[in-house]
């Protein structure tokens, strides 16, 4: 009994500086926010936005003792979770009872997170709503704005995952989602890569090929987790040029064409950028 979730709601990072962090994928990278409020229960500010068709929130913690506010402490700013929608929330969460995941936080009848030990590192976020003014939603939605943008951005690759365990990992993840496999691909220096299909999006899951890989390298510092949301844009040349031009520091990625923004200049992130699209993208 699969999830089968209806949509992605946002990509969620952990942000120190909540001005700044909105100032930049604002201005910088040319997100729309269209949503931003307080939680007292979680002691947090947050902002919802999206870049073209991929949602993302920012956590702003303000106690150094919440959730949150220890995750901060503990692992820098960097990606926190993501959240799919369903239909039903109490299905979803005998579904993940079922499978013996935790869950850390749960609003009936509003939202439920999961513990990331019982996930391969992913912690996830299910409501069974939609997200107050999101544009995607909207009869006339274009994502025009971005494609002739500055950054020619056409779409989102790939949530990249890094992985301990490749096989149990895609194993627990379809499972419990639904999604299909629709490629398997080796990255030379990388890790073998497994790309799965749900809902709207492609999830990467990747397990380092060596320990010299970067993706080793982030599970030892970071755990397993989100690890990047890979981009296609139209050109890689003036996605650096316009970057530098905003003293954004760029840095090698994982593909020897693309691009990344170095993640001290992305608040901990992993942006990856290709003129490529994934070769066996059902969207293609």
């Amino acid at each position: 009994m699969p999830l089968d979730p209806i949509r992605t709601n946002h990509v969620n990072q952990v942000v120190a500086d909540f001005g700044a962090a909105k100032a930049f994928y604002r201005d910088v990278l040319g997100a729309e926010i269209y949503w931003e409020g307080w939680d007292e229960d979680a002691k947090r500010d947050a902002a919802l936005m999206v870049l073209g068709h991929t949602p993302t929130e920012l956590f702003a913690p303000a106690e150094n003792t919440s959730l949150l506010g220890q995750n901060l402490q503990r692992f820098g700013e960097s990606f926190h979770s993501f959240e799919w929608q369903v239909d039903d929330l109490e299905r979803a969460k005998a579904i993940f009872e079922e499978k013996g995941v935790r869950l850390t936080t749960y609003r009936p009848g509003s939202f439920f997170m999961t513990h990331p030990k019982d996930g391969h590192g992913l912690l996830f976020e299910i409501c069974s709503h939609d997200m107050p003014g999101d544009p995607r939603l909207e009869d006339d939605f274009s994502d025009e704005r971005w494609r002739n943008g500055p950054l020619g951005l056409l779409r989102l690759n790939a949530m990249g995952v890094a992985v301990r365990e490749l096989e149990p990992a895609v194993e627990f993840f379809r499972s419990l989602s639904g999604g299909e496999e629709v490629y398997r691909e080796k990255r030379p220096g990388v890790g073998n890569v497994v790309g799965v299909w749900v809902a709207d999006m492609v999830t990467e899951l990747i397990e380092p090929d060596s320990d010299d890989s970067p993706v080793a390298a982030y599970i030892d510092r970071l755990g397993p987790r989100i690890r990047s949301l890979d981009f296609q844009v139209k050109d890689v040349a003036a996605v650096t040029a316009h970057l530098e031009s905003n003293d954004v520091r760029m840095a090698g990625a994982d593909l020897p064409d693309d691009v990344m923004i170095d993640p001290r200049d992305n608040f901990g992130l992993i942006f990856q950028f290709s003129e490529a699209p994934r070769a066996a993208d059902p969207r293609n």
